[in-house]
């Protein structure tokens, strides 16, 4: 099974754009884990992890979400590979979404909380 829950605030707006006739939506949320240490320090850890979200919830996380807002994630793992210019392999794993969760209430005039499904 390939399935990833993650909570985070976007780092930028969405970048929205048409895939052969699709909308896709491009997002990186900052996501925090916070640990305690042997001696009881509490340390905070930030990850930057890649999205991209088609069709309608392309559309809505577009639509609705700007740079800070948290958003709830159900996402599957993808490995991108590629060849950069001086031919050398490269990959990177980014996350295509499955459903959705909006927390930021400000933009929303009807519920707190805004479930889609992608």
């Amino acid at each position: 099974m390939n399935s990833c829950s993650f909570v985070g605030r976007l780092v930028r707006d969405p970048e929205l754009f048409a895939a052969n006739g699709t909308d896709v939506v491009k997002f990186t949320l900052a996501i925090n884990e916070y640990r305690r240490s042997k001696t009881g320090q509490k340390t905070k850890q930030v990850d930057y992890l890649d999205f991209e979200a088609w069709d309608s919830g392309a559309t809505t996380i577009s639509k609705y979400c700007s740079k800070g807002d948290e958003l709830a994630v159900s996402a599957s793992a993808r490995q991108d590979r590629w060849n950069d210019p001086e031919g050398n392999k490269r990959s990177k794993i980014k996350f295509r979404v499955n459903s959705f969760n909006l927390f930021s209430q400000e933009r929303y005039s009807e519920p707190k909380e805004t479930e889609a499904t992608v």
